[in-house]
């Protein structure tokens, strides 16, 4: 199960990570720039960066449950 929660949260950061090149292409292009633009990969990156945490606390909590199991087997 953890296994498909990490896949799922790998995935949804590879298409934020796609929203944000966007954005920030929008932003790179010529001309003003749109303050939509701004406040979507401002809003992106955050997203970006809660589902790096999410990752982390499911590695870790894996890891704690490894060790656990280790401690069980001795």
């Amino acid at each position: 199960m953890a296994d498909d929660d990490l896949e799922t949260l790998m995935a949804a950061r590879a298409a934020l990570t796609k929203k944000r090149l966007s954005w920030a292409q929008a932003i790179a292009a010529p001309g003003e720039t749109p303050e939509a633009a701004i406040k979507a990969i401002i809003d992106v990156q955050q997203a970006i960066e809660t589902i790096d945490i999410a990752i982390e606390e499911l590695e870790q909590a894996e890891l704690e449950e490894l060790e656990e199991t280790e401690e069980e087997d001795e």
